[in-house]
């Protein structure tokens, strides 16, 4: 997984505009104890220590901008071996460090926000984008109170629905006016696909989901079913694409616009796809289609 997004990290940045060539000093990387014995404890020391040697104050002056990016994939990197727990802590240490400066704060919470939470970034967690939230909003956070204001909205977009937390209930509409609601649909596994007719990205995930056969085989067995919506209220084209979904599809629209008007699932991107199971707990949230394709052949 770390080689892999290691390979990636340059291209990465490129398309997201932080490549700055200019800085030529390496990134102060850290050396665990020997006495620590075994990968996870090593993998906890190196998570709270990564940052010890490294000049927030200096963050764009001093290291090259790839070696700042590179240095924080490989943070991001050794807190997958970590619990929640830990990584929140090591965040927060981060930027308690980070808030020496404020010009280095600003700097690595954009940094945060275009690997974590650009939808276009392979990066993208919400969880540990989360804890960066909390730090940037916390009496730590050297931002001023109107700085602030934008993270504390974020922050309650991200945290909701979250891996392991009840999906937030809402009531669809069908094409023939019927209306029923998320927590009400009865199923071991219920995939909620929020899309829109004629999106390019909608029809590539489909496609790959449709040559897996897997939604259609889980459907068979009675383990899945889907719940497609199109969260917006222009419905000539919606009304135009329904046959493309599957007939045991629940096709539905959100009337009212109330999901993106209250802000009840984070939608930046179309399309994206939430994976509940029986309790209605979100098992995925706004996974790629090769994680969830992952996911759905193991059961």
């Amino acid at each position: 997984m770390k080689k892999l997004i290691l390979s990636l990290l340059i291209p990465i940045c490129t398309s997201l505009g932080l490549v700055r060539a200019q800085q030529t000093a390496p990134f102060p990387y850290v050396t665990p104890p020997a006495i620590l014995g075994g990968e996870v404890a090593e993998a906890e020391w190196v998570a709270l220590n990564f940052w010890s040697a490294y000049d927030f104050a200096a963050a764009e002056s001093r290291y090259a901008a790839e070696a700042n990016q590179r240095g924080f994939v490989d943070f991001i990197s050794t807190l997958y071996a970590t619990n929640p727990t830990l990584s929140a802590e090591a965040i927060g240490r981060m930027m308690t460090l980070a808030s020496a400066s404020e010009e280095g704060y600003w700097y690595f919470l954009e940094l945060a926000e275009k690997f974590l939470y650009d939808p276009n970034s392979p990066l993208r967690n919400d969880l540990l984008w989360d804890s960066f939230l909390r730090h940037a909003v916390g009496g730590q956070s050297p931002l001023d109170e109107d700085s602030k204001v934008r993270y504390r909205m974020l922050l309650t977009l991200v945290s909701r629905n979250q891996q392991g937390s009840v999906a937030t209930d809402f009531e669809y509409t069908r094409a023939d006016g019927s209306r029923g609601r998320l927590h009400n649909i009865s199923s071991p596994l219920l995939l909620v696909y929020f899309y829109n007719p004629g999106c390019g990205e909608c029809g590539r995930a489909k496609a790959q989901l449709d040559a897996s056969g897997l939604l259609d085989a889980l459907h068979a067995r009675g383990l899945l079913k889907v719940l497609a919506v199109h969260p917006d209220e222009e419905l000539g084209e919606w009304r135009k694409h329904l046959a493309d979904n599957p007939s045991w599809w629940i096709s539905a629209y959100d009337k009212g616009g109330k999901i993106r008007r209250d802000d009840l699932y984070d939608l930046k991107a179309i399309p994206t796809f939430y994976l509940l199971d029986a309790q209605k707990r979100v098992m995925m949230k706004d996974p790629t289609v090769e994680d969830l394709i992952g996911v759905l052949s193991d059961l």
